[in-house]
């Protein structure tokens, strides 16, 4: 018995099943994290997933097998980066996640938020700024858009603004200014 082609197909031979992967599952498997982090305090503290320990070499071959030309497989910011050759390594990204991380858990007010979406590094609100009408907190995200790997987006409350590029050795120097926003 045959399933849709790119579906779960089962071919019996005699008493044996054999099934083909998904390619989302298999997606999903490989970014699902073995264990859980039940405390997710840093970055690095999400790394646990298969993406994050495998060979290198392993996981960009099966991002791209499964992301091919719609590039729509959700995959962290680092991932997309490597794939495009932005990155040279994905300890690099790790370092900046990390730097990121020592630079904004050393200020007052700033707090890691560990759950976004699949097999993300999380990302940082600013906690004054969550006040009033805001709907949402002055925050540094990790994104693959540019490469300085940084956006600062405002607090804002209906009107979502525009995302502020910037890197790692320019966000020291731009955090007062964003701290008042």
């Amino acid at each position: 018995m045959d399933a849709p082609r790119g579906g779960v197909r089962a071919k019996r031979t005699g008493n044996d099943v054999q099934l083909e992967p998904v390619p989302r599952l298999e997606w999903s498997l490989a970014t699902e994290a073995h264990p859980p982090a039940t405390e997710a305090a840093t970055p690095a503290s999400l790394r646990r997933s298969w993406i994050h320990t495998a060979s290198e070499r392993q996981v960009l071959e099966l991002f791209r097998k499964l992301n091919g030309a719609k590039r729509r497989l959700p995959a962290p910011w680092w991932l997309r980066a490597l794939d495009r050759g932005d990155l040279a390594s994905r300890a690099e990204a790790f370092q900046i996640e990390d730097q990121v991380h020592a630079v904004l858990s050393a200020r007052s007010g700033w707090v890691f938020v560990p759950w976004v979406g699949t097999s993300e590094a999380g990302y940082w609100e600013y906690a004054p700024s969550d006040r009033g009408s805001v709907k949402m907190p002055t925050t540094v995200v990790l994104t693959d858009e540019h490469e300085g790997w940084l956006n600062v987006v405002p607090a804002y409350g209906d009107e979502e603004p525009l995302p502020v590029p910037t890197s790692t050795t320019k966000l020291l120097s731009l955090l007062p200014q964003v701290e008042v926003w």
